[in-house]
């Protein structure tokens, strides 16, 4: 029988919901319910986070470290494991040199602080390459960052925004979007509405958010580009832009305009599928009766066509309205965990890493932000010479599914010498590793809501949490924070923790890395543990306030002259418009997010396995009349690459011509499985070799080119 009621937070997402979980007398997770008296999130909760406890004591959670024999798998102590994998990278270094071993990180790592920081943490002390997810979907943010540049103070924040425009990004399913809510976002969204804030949405599909939109740019995939440089054109064309911040803190305006010339109203319309008027006003709202407000990009856009060039114009589209904190302005969020400290209203020139950065020995890719391009990753096993990797330990991530064309990554990863996966629960990766250690997830670890504030909370709140549930009876788990340092210091290296080198004769503790992640808070640590244990927003914290520009302001990049290139380009590409509905493969499908999973996460939770044990094809019903099938039967996913078997069904959400399809489902590339009861792997229609960005690699994910066929 339940005997304890507790408070924590649920850390599936970044979304951190606030729970009240229930315990049995053994320390085991019987129930979790959203916390109505969190301040943060109000109740809410999605339906993984609800599903949680049977799935931490379900039959796919791994509990004590496994290690490959064969075909088989047996179970090893941790500090067995620990030997043996040091040995084994210790190895490959001394015989191939530090970039033979290379270290992944996805998102599930952000379900710990500590993980986030130290999984990469031992790839640094080696000198090792990083890789990791964002570099999959959302690469072209990085890319933008480097040739756009940033502006020290921030964006404005959505609750101060009376208008916000969001392309190709759903945070009422998705929960995460990059400087929109990602708390309660429903709540949030209905409350920007009644004090009147403007959405636009632009979307192949009419998502759960356009029920709050006040204009629907419903374009075909893969025509971003077109709708960006055109809402730039009527910005332009009426002298709706900041003119007195553009001169000050924007480059290449000029070269601006005359890029976007040629988009004009008609034109963009013809060619992203939309109404003339509706591109009109949405430039209007956004531009001219809207002064506060900015734009959110999602993977819909990073992972279509020309993503580095859509997500460039996007941020341009903010800057010429001067969408940034002033001077004097208080940021919404003085930071809780993390002080933020007086920032100036000053751009940070483009810093253009990547033709600073020696590329990548395959393909010449590019390396941002001090990563790899995952797209690589499978090449860079399976290319011989001088660097090729040998070995990968990865942290929070399935790249088995989630890397595109899986049949190579699934050769590649059966190629390494060494495979090394940190995974609570089975997955195509785990069933390829040589060893797997399992961590303590959830509400077995201590942890505060740090991750959350340093992304893009905009009021100051924090959470704490202690490790309210004990691990499961028989386990051995061990977390990144540990197998970091216990491999690091078997290999002699010593690993640094936000600015801390870590000593090597005793292991820190939880507490002790949670304390040096806030040595620099507003509210000290044993403050923060003793009052926010239910969430706490700190409304007396004192101002800071956004300082003038210093004399060495940089300027930010409105149109360099690759992006330019690029748009040129993009303009004499054949228009979407013209392939769609004809031609041997006459549909897009794009990407969609369904409640039940997070990327390749949670499909083996109980609600996931009933509701969506398998991931159907959407269609619109006139795209579904024409393809002769009946809904609910079985059919045949083709592109230029491969085919995967499905369901069809009717979606009148969807623009006619688009498909959707979640990502994320399958099983390991090459073995037999029924796909009812696994779903079909989407990365089996995309190619690493086809269709993909010069600079990163990044291959074309969404809006490809598909036909259905009987089955």
């Amino acid at each position: 029988m339940p005997i304890l009621k507790t408070k924590s937070y649920c850390r599936l997402c970044q979304g951190f919901c606030g729970m009240d979980v229930t315990l049995d007398d053994h320390g085991r997770v019987t129930q979790v319910r959203g916390d109505h008296a969190n301040p943060a999130t109000q109740g809410y909760a999605c339906i993984k986070g609800l599903d949680a406890p049977a799935g931490m004591y379900g039959p796919h959670r791994i509990l004590r470290p496994r290690k490959k024999v064969g075909d088989t798998y047996i179970e090893i102590p941790l500090e067995q494991a620990l030997d043996e994998i040091a040995a084994k990278i210790g190895t490959i270094i001394d015989e191939d040199g530090a970039r033979s071993m290379a270290f992944m990180r996805g998102t599930g790592t952000f379900g710990s602080t500590i993980a986030v920081f130290m999984f990469p943490g031992l790839a640094d002390a080696l000198g090792s390459p990083r890789f990791s997810t964002m570099t999959i979907d959302q690469s072209a943010k990085w890319v933008r960052d480097d040739r756009f540049g940033t502006w020290k103070a921030g964006k404005h924040a959505f609750s101060q925004s009376d208008v916000w425009l969001f392309a190709g990004a759903n945070p009422l399913v998705s929960v995460y979007s990059w400087h929109t809510p990602v708390q309660n976002p429903t709540k949030k969204m209905k409350e920007a509405r009644e004090r009147g804030m403007k959405i636009i949405v632009v979307d192949p599909r009419a998502t759960e958010l356009t029920q709050y939109a006040d204009v629907h740019l419903q374009l075909y995939p893969g025509e971003d580009a077109a709708v960006a440089a055109g809402m730039i054109h009527l910005v332009l064309a009426n002298g709706w832009e900041d003119k007195a911040f553009s001169e000050q803190h924007l480059r290449n305006f000029d070269r601006l305009r005359d890029a976007v010339a040629p988009f004009t109203p008609d034109m963009v319309a013809a060619r992203a599928g939309i109404d003339v008027k509706d591109l009109g006003k949405a430039a209007r709202i956004f531009a001219n009766e809207a002064k506060r407000g900015s734009v959110t990009t999602g993977t819909g856009t990073s992972m279509s066509r020309f993503p580095n060039l859509t997500e460039h114009l996007y941020e341009a589209l903010g800057a010429i309205c001067g969408r940034y904190n002033r001077e004097g302005d208080i940021l919404p969020n003085p930071g809780v965990i993390n002080a933020k400290k007086p920032p100036r209203a000053e751009a940070i020139d483009p810093k253009r890493g990547f033709e600073k950065t020696p590329p990548t020995r395959v393909r010449g890719a590019a390396q941002l932000m001090g990563e790899s391009a995952t797209p690589t990753l499978a090449e860079e096993i399976l290319t011989p010479g001088k660097g090729r990797i040998r070995g990968l330990m990865i942290s929070g991530a399935n790249p088995a599914s989630a890397i595109p064309d899986s049949e190579k990554v699934v050769e590649a990863f059966r190629a390494l010498d060494l495979l090394v996966a940190i995974e609570p629960f089975e997955n195509e990766t785990t069933a390829l590793a040589h060893y797997v250690l399992p961590p303590r997830i959830l509400y077995e670890h201590i942890d505060f809501t740090f991750a959350l504030e340093m992304v893009n909370l905009d009021y100051p709140y924090a959470q704490f949490t202690e490790a309210v549930a004990a691990p499961p009876e028989d386990s051995e788990l061990a977390d990144e924070g540990y197998i970091s340092w216990a491999i690091a210091k078997r290999l002699g290296k010593a690993i640094t923790f936000f600015g801390t080198e870590l000593e090597t004769d005793q292991a820190p503790t939880d507490e002790d890395y949670l304390r040096i992640l806030s040595a620099n808070a507003r509210v000290p640590f044993d403050q923060l543990r003793s009052e926010a244990v239910g969430g706490k927003v700190y409304e007396d914290l004192p101002d800071v306030i956004v300082r003038g520009p210093g004399e060495n302001a940089g300027r930010l990049d409105v149109m360099p002259e690759d992006v330019a290139s690029e748009l040129e380009g993009f303009l004499n590409s054949a228009p979407e418009a013209a392939h769609v509905r004809s031609g041997e493969f006459p549909l897009r499908l794009i990407a969609r997010r369904v409640r039940e999973v997070s990327n390749t996460s949670c499909r083996t939770f109980p609600t996931a396995r009933k509701r969506m044990p398998f991931n159907p094809l959407f269609l619109h019903p006139d795209d579904l009349h024409q393809s002769g099938l009946d809904a609910d039967t079985e059919c045949w996913v083709v592109s230029r690459h491969g085919r995967i078997p499905s369901v069809v069904r009717a979606d009148k959400t969807l623009k006619p011509g688009t498909v959707s399809m979640a990502h994320g489902f399958g099983w390991v590339a090459g073995e037999d499985t029924e796909f009812r009861d696994r779903g079909s792997s989407v990365s089996l229609l995309v190619s690493l070799d086809e269709d993909t960005e010069a600079l990163q690699a990044m291959p074309r994910m969404s809006g490809i080119p598909v036909r259905i066929e009987a089955r």
